[in-house]
């Protein structure tokens, strides 16, 4: 059944759904604005589901940043289901890029990166760990701008949550296995959302979620280059060190990973190599082009499109 109305707001359309929530596209009575309405649904109505929204509630209160969604409204004892109402971000949520056919130039990349860090880095200031990084919680407004999103899993520096939460994907090996958490823990999340948005696949391999516990707690990540060639060494060494499972040998504090990154960004934006020619082709396809590019000093990048590309100039 449809909902129109939840408080003093009607609904327009559904946005989307979340593990316990339906987060709507709303107008508020009187004033007219439009606002993005989030409710707990009826099955989740539970004493540890209701303090987690209240716990996104309060930081949501207390949280002032340029790439961080507002919180406006809230109302916890809604018979309906207890709500929160955030500014309505008019943008796309990352997960429409982080597959291989629909990524985002290298620019934007770096761009979004930035501005999370960013905000990451203000709310750890704040002693808040996120806890559910991942391109679905980010989105990007058509003028450039990065909103972080959804402090639903949000814990305090150093502590436990009650459950074990996030997105397995992204989640740090001490995350997965419970343990007290900081900055770190959303510095790995945000090291596999970099990973992500530039091969459109996670880090690891894994056909079920044991396999999937087993890969981040145990086993490498797989090499960013098996999916994208050409990466500058620079940027592939710093995902390395976020991604590190060792939380002693990633990046310590956001103060370094942002640094680290600025320089690895400056010396991306000064290269005159066109970093984006592999970008949505095969591996295959890459390797031709590589093999090209090595083999003929004649070959203009200018002059290549995908369209025009023959498999007839495949190496033996």
């Amino acid at each position: 059944m449809s909902v129109s109305r939840i408080g003093p707001y009607s609904i327009v359309r559904e946005l989307g759904e979340g593990a316990t929530s339906n987060v709507y596209l709303a107008i508020r009575d009187k004033s007219f604005a439009s606002v993005a309405l989030k409710q707990l649904r009826k099955g989740c109505q539970t004493d540890l589901h209701k303090a987690m929204f209240a716990t996104e509630v309060e930081l949501g209160h207390r949280m002032e940043h340029k790439n961080i969604v507002r919180v406006l409204d809230a109302d916890l004892a809604e018979k309906s289901g207890a709500y929160l109402v955030m500014e309505y971000v008019n943008g796309v949520p990352l997960d429409h890029h982080d597959h291989p056919d629909t990524l985002l130039p290298l620019e934007k990349v770096l761009s979004v990166i930035e501005q999370v860090a960013g905000a990451l880095h203000y709310a750890a200031a704040l002693g808040v760990v996120h806890r559910d990084v991942k391109p679905g919680n980010l989105i990007l407004k058509p003028n450039g701008i990065a909103k972080l999103a959804d402090f639903g899993c949000a814990i305090p520096h150093s502590q436990m949550g009650a459950v074990v939460a996030g997105s397995l994907a992204y989640m740090s090996p001490e995350q997965l296995e419970g343990e007290a958490l900081d900055q770190r823990a959303d510095i790995y999340a945000l090291g596999a959302v970099l990973y992500r948005l530039l091969t459109g696949k996670h880090t690891f391999e894994a056909d079920n979620q044991f396999d999937a516990r087993m890969a981040i707690l145990n086993f490498p990540i797989t090499p960013i280059q098996t999916y994208r060639n050409g990466l500058p060494k620079i940027l592939v060494d710093f995902i390395s060190r976020a991604l590190e499972k060792n939380i002693d040998r990633r990046f310590q504090t956001w103060e370094t990973f942002i640094d680290d990154f600025a320089i690895v960004a400056k010396t991306i934006r000064e290269s005159e190599d066109d970093l984006d020619m592999y970008r949505g082709f095969s591996m295959n396809t890459q390797k031709v082009i590589s093999y090209n590019l090595s083999t003929s000093r004649q070959l203009s990048r200018s002059g290549y499109s995908r369209s025009g590309f023959s498999r007839s100039s495949m190496p033996d």
